[in-house]
């Protein structure tokens, strides 16, 4: 393998790992609600669904953290 792309994939790689920490952060400082808003945001979901969205992503946050809680 040629060294230039050697070099590309580990600056390809380097870049997804540091994205991934961004967004693990972002996440992290967000409350339930402001996640399923930013969700619902990036899913384009219709006003007029907007409300079950809500309701159903809030839910299933709830369902994660109760998860999370168990297993520490």
């Amino acid at each position: 393998m040629k060294k230039t792309s050697l070099y590309s994939l580990l600056v390809l790689l380097f870049a997804f790992l540091a994205n991934s920490v961004v967004v693990a952060a972002d996440n992290a400082n967000q409350t339930d609600e402001e996640r399923c808003q930013a969700y619902a945001k990036e899913d384009n979901v219709p006003a007029a669904e907007l409300a079950d969205f809500m309701k159903d992503c809030l839910e299933s946050l709830k369902g994660d953290n109760e998860e999370k809680e168990k297993k520490e």
